[in-house]
């Protein structure tokens, strides 16, 4: 018999009370699987805890374009602006776009 208190119900119980430890492939939705294989039991029930129900999107890029270009700024070589625009995901192009129009709108009319 399964015991489970329905009044203090939580995912870690419930992954107890089921059994599911070594049993992860038979027990487990894909999805929760594959988490479980990335990041472990406790960080795959930390995500189903706070984010069950809700698609989650993981953008391209780690970080902010203005970010990036925030760091891009401290330096005046196009090289290594290049370097932390590509380190990041960005083109310099784009990096310096953003620095250029963050330029005109700053200057006074």
């Amino acid at each position: 018999m399964i015991d489970i208190d329905l009044d203090n119900l939580n995912e870690e119980d419930v992954y107890n009370a089921f059994g599911v430890d070594g049993n992860e492939g038979e027990a487990l939705n894909d999805i929760y699987l594959e988490l479980y294989e990335l990041i472990g039991r406790d960080g795959m029930l930390k995500l189903f805890k706070y984010f069950r129900g809700d698609k989650i999107d993981c953008p391209m890029r780690l970080y902010r374009p203005e970010f990036v270009a925030d760091l891009a700024k401290q330096t005046t070589d196009r090289r290594e602006r290049a370097k932390i625009a590509r380190a990041a995901g960005y083109t310099v192009k784009f990096i310096e776009g953003m620095l250029r129009k963050r330029r005109d709108e700053e200057e006074p009319e």
